[in-house]
């Protein structure tokens, strides 16, 4: 049974492991020298989460940590969203953007805002299923890692969602004519 709470300080070395893991698997996928990268990333996430933990909420998938998400900075943006691979496919991503995206609400944002690398169709299929469309294709500089970054910013507007929930309607979107049917 899949639980969303918030995290606690005491978890943060659990949520840079979980968080490295994921983005671990991910970046192999499409070919990135994960070990040019590794010390970068890990002292990012360890930093991150000892700082922001705060601002997670933990995904937990009958009473095992399964996945992450953050929306830092009391804004509209989602930060970080990391799913461990062996629990994909389960919701769990889901269900941490709509709690996300609850919290954004709450804090008077008409719109969240995320943004993905260009290569991880996963997570650009998942958002557009949920109502975001590719808003801007960028190469960035990410000074955690030490390397430009292709990436794509993705906007979902609440004023689309039929029912003023953070569900959205991807239907009633237009299309951003970027990635496809991904």
């Amino acid at each position: 049974m899949l639980t969303v709470r918030p995290a606690r300080s005491a978890e943060a070395g659990a949520l840079a492991r979980i968080g490295l893991f994921a983005w671990e698997v991910a970046i192999a996928s499409w070919g990135e020298d994960v070990e040019r990268l590794r010390a970068n990333a890990t002292a990012a996430y360890t930093d991150f989460c000892n700082r922001c933990w705060p601002d997670i909420v933990v995904a937990e998938w009958d009473g095992a940590m399964a996945g992450w998400g953050a929306s830092e900075n009391a804004d509209d943006e989602i930060t970080d969203l990391w799913v461990l691979p062996t629990f994909q496919g389960r919701g769990i991503g889901t269900r941490l953007i709509g709690e996300l995206e609850t919290a954004i609400r709450a804090r008077g944002h008409q719109q969240a805002r995320l943004g993905t690398h260009a290569r991880n169709l996963g997570a650009i299929r998942l958002c557009k299923e949920l109502g975001y469309h590719v808003s801007a294709y960028m190469v960035a500089y990410a000074p955690s890692l030490d390397t430009d970054i292709d990436k794509v910013e993705m906007v979902k507007s609440f004023a689309a969602d039929g029912d003023g929930g953070p569900e959205g309607d991807a239907d009633r979107l237009p299309g951003d004519g970027l990635y496809g049917d991904v």
